[in-house]
This record gives C-alpha cells, sequence and structure tokens, in this order.
C-alpha cells in the first residue's frame, strides 16, 4: 500500500497570510481619516478666527466713532448751555446728567444675577 503522504501538501490559510497587509491597510487608511479631520477642523478654526476678528475691527471702529460723537454732542451741549450759566454750572449739570443716564442704562441693560447664579462661600 502505498500511502498519500507525498501527495498531501500542507497548505497555509490564506486569511493568515493576509492579516499584516489588512493590519497596515487599517492603520493607513486610519491615518489618511485622521489627517482629513485634521485639515477640515483647521480650515474650520483659520475661517472662524477671521471672522472673529473682522467683528472686532469692526466693533473697535464703531466704538470709537460712538464716542466720537458722544464728546461732540457733550462737547455741543455745554457750549450751548455756557451761554446762559457759568461753566461751572454747565460742566456740573452735564456731569450730573451722564451720571443719571448711566445708571440709567446700567439697570435696564445688564439684569441683576439670580440667587442661583450667586456662589456660596463655603465656610473655610
Amino acid at each position: 500500500m502505498k500511502t498519500n503522504e507525498s501527495n498531501l501538501t500542507i497548505e497555509r490559510d490564506p486569511r493568515t497570510e493576509e492579516l499584516p497587509e489588512l493590519a497596515v491597510r487599517i492603520l493607513s487608511d486610519f491615518a489618511r481619516i485622521v489627517a482629513a479631520e485634521a485639515r477640515l477642523l483647521e480650515s474650520n478654526i483659520v475661517v472662524a478666527a477671521n471672522t472673529l476678528l473682522d467683528r472686532v475691527y469692526v466693533t473697535f471702529v464703531l466704538i470709537v466713532l460712538a464716542a466720537g460723537g458722544v464728546v461732540a454732542l457733550l462737547t455741543s451741549l455745554v457750549l450751548l448751555l455756557h451761554h446762559w450759566m457759568p461753566w461751572w454750572q454747565v460742566l456740573g449739570l452735564v456731569g450730573v446728567c451722564a451720571i443719571v443716564v448711566a445708571e440709567t442704562l446700567r439697570r435696564t441693560l445688564i439684569p441683576r444675577p439670580s440667587a442661583s447664579e450667586i456662589p456660596l462661600a463655603r465656610p473655610i
């Protein structure tokens, strides 16, 4: 009797040979995905930063223009009132009016903190 030992060949499972190649492909795909996400995040951050910078610039210009307008209005009011009053009375009246307007705006525009927003200090 002849044995079939010579006809038998040990074949490796093809899946075990592909595992290292598959692992390399998975890691390279993951690296490409992470790189793409990083580029996307960077472009979004750059756009947001540029938008914020543009808004800050426009806000600064508007604040400077508004401050100049307020100074011009107060100066014209002081010069107008000086026709009927001495300087000390004019400046005092404008100062008191400015304080009253500032306090009124503070009370109407800035809400008071509620009791839940105020942190309680812990005793030491």
